[in-house]
């Protein structure tokens, strides 16, 4: 089929998914065809598309014969911005060598005149026959230094507009290696379409493309008067791939398209005795073994893509019937991100549409902005620090996982702190520290040490240590105080601790400890009450040990 029978496409991106290392795009033409075999080609397709990604579908009276992923030429650089940036470039280029020359004309210049000067002079030292007149000697010199000055100022100002130039040249370089530099192939996919009367048909192509991705970011901002905390769910989404994403549809997935969905098998593991073998002796050339892994890396590679194309991707063109599958009605956006929980993935779909362009760049987009009750609660470690943290409560009740990202904590529209978000699933309660509050006095006093030896026979060292630990509540309100000690591990049989005060047999309401020996008390305390927590244990062990830790 001749040229004149290739349509290119005025093809327009309806939608994007994008995953952690890469995006899903779907775009979308609309094309008048007669009857019989036509060619409709996708041009000026990104460079880094993944070609066995790529699906065609559609509607209309006609079959799809052939689908063909092809590379052609720019003689032009397709990019209008781009080009422009390396037609600036060249510009500057061109602008530095006319002054390059010039700096180097009058170098030449200043090297002529120092010329004639010596020879003058050396002329005049081996005449003995006339003495040169002083007024020419000093005209002379007059002469040279003007015209010297003269040069030397033409060169620093050339040298000027050299730098300045310089300096665009940088800023245009610059602006080129963000947007991508000019691309010299052209990516194509070539469509044979039999149309069986001549009807209107829609072209849908989806690819994947390599570079894009999304990370989340949450801005959390609790307001202690109401008990309420403010979530803003977002995300930051990035993208190099020379074509705009304009007015799209966008959808956000967590599926980890680089990992492998198939579980890998254990193989057998064999233990024997280690027998040196001899020294090899090289003859001909090593085996391959760089091309059988990079084999290997492609087929799975391509099994990933496949896997993560069934579940990502609208289902593939049946060629075998050679017709197209009709087309989903389209949907109006909701006003608000809606969420499609998969069997390995979460997939966000964002309200309304999106602009993100290719220009390496955070862009931010909202998943979602909700309110959550939020319970309160002061946490202190006296040993450690004099200070009571203000911790908040949330539940996430909404479809959404909560994924791991940084996040911004403001208190009152105060700015508290950076932390981070862990994995939080829906349903799943999570603590947010909210800083110090000085309201919450906080002391730990270190009482008093007793040492003595018991036994008759077998001597070992008692030692007693006491502690007071006070936790005042200088609050207008009842607060909840969590209060966070502990005691000394043995590691060894016949060094023994023993918790002496508080009694303590079994966790309870008040009191808790764990596998470390993290002790946990839980207050009340009214306004302007103060909490007195004793604490007091014991270490035994046999004198002639000596004991690291105490």
């Amino acid at each position: 089929m001749n040229d004149q029978n290739k349509n290119v496409l005025d093809s327009k991106i309806m939608s994007v998914t994008v995953f952690t290392d890469r995006a899903q795009v779907m775009r979308r033409a609309t094309i008048t065809l007669g009857k019989g075999e036509h060619i409709c080609l996708f041009d000026a397709l990104p460079d880094s598309i993944e070609v066995n990604s790529i699906q065609v579908n559609g509607s209309g009276n006609a079959m799809l014969k052939d689908v063909q992923f092809k590379q052609a030429y720019y003689t032009e650089i397709p990019d209008a911005e781009i080009k422009g940036l390396h037609d600036q470039q060249q510009q500057w280029v061109d602008q530095q060598r006319v002054i390059q020359d010039k700096i180097n004309q009058v170098e030449q210049e200043k090297q002529f005149i120092s010329n004639i000067t010596t020879k003058l002079t050396a002329e005049s030292e081996e005449s003995h026959t006339s003495q040169l007149d002083p007024e020419k000697w000093v005209k002379m010199v007059e002469f040279y230094r003007s015209k010297m000055s003269a040069l030397d100022a033409e060169i620093r100002e050339s040298e000027l507009a050299m730098r300045e130039l310089e300096k665009q040249q940088a800023k245009i370089t610059n602006e080129i290696s963000i947007k991508g530099n000019a691309r010299k192939e052209r990516k194509q996919v070539e469509v044979l379409i039999d149309a069986q009367d001549e009807d209107d048909v829609i072209l849908e192509l989806s690819y994947i493309v390599y570079g894009p991705s999304w990370r989340p970011y949450y801005d959390l901002r609790v307001n202690s008067d109401s008990k309420v905390m403010n979530i803003t769910y977002n995300a930051n989404i990035c993208q190099n791939t020379a074509e705009d994403w304009s007015d799209v549809r966008l959808q956000l997935s967590t599926a980890q398209a680089n990992v492998s969905g198939q579980q890998p098998e254990l193989s057998p593991w064999h233990l024997s005795e280690f027998i040196p073998e001899p020294e090899p002796v090289a003859v001909g050339a090593p085996a391959a073994v760089g091309e059988l892994s990079r084999g290997v890396a492609d087929m799975t590679s391509k099994k990933r893509m496949k896997q993560m194309m069934q579940s990502e991707v609208m289902a593939s063109f049946d060629k075998e019937e050679g017709m197209f599958d009709s087309l989903e009605a389209l949907v109006m956006s909701k006003p608000t991100t809606t969420v499609e929980t998969k069997a390995t993935s979460v997939v966000f779909n964002i309200a309304g549409t999106s602009n993100i362009d290719s220009d390496n760049v955070d862009h931010k987009v909202t998943i979602l902005m909700e309110e959550f009750p939020a319970s309160f609660r002061y946490s202190c470690v006296p040993r450690l620090t004099p200070y009571a943290y203000l911790k908040a409560e949330v539940s996430n009740n909404t479809d959404y996982p909560f994924l791991a990202g940084p996040t911004n904590i403001f208190l009152d529209n105060n700015f508290v702190a950076n932390a981070e978000m862990e994995l939080i699933a829906s349903g799943e309660k999570f603590w947010t520290y909210l800083g110090v509050d000085e309201a919450v006095k906080v002391e730990h006093k270190f009482l008093k040490r007793n040492s003595k030896q018991e036994g008759m026979f077998s001597k070992s060292n008692s030692y007693t240590y006491e502690y007071l630990i006070e936790v005042t509540n200088n609050k207008k309100t009842q607060e909840d105080i969590v209060i966070w000690d502990q005691l000394p591990i043995s590691n060894h049989e016949k060094i023994e601790v023993k918790l002496i005060t508080p009694t303590y047999k079994e966790d309870s309401k008040d009191l808790k400890k764990n596998e470390f020996n993290y002790l946990e008390w839980f207050f009340k305390p009214a306004p302007g009450e103060k909490v007195q927590v004793p604490l007091k244990f014991s270490v035994e062990y046999p004198v002639d040990m000596r004991v690291e830790g105490l």
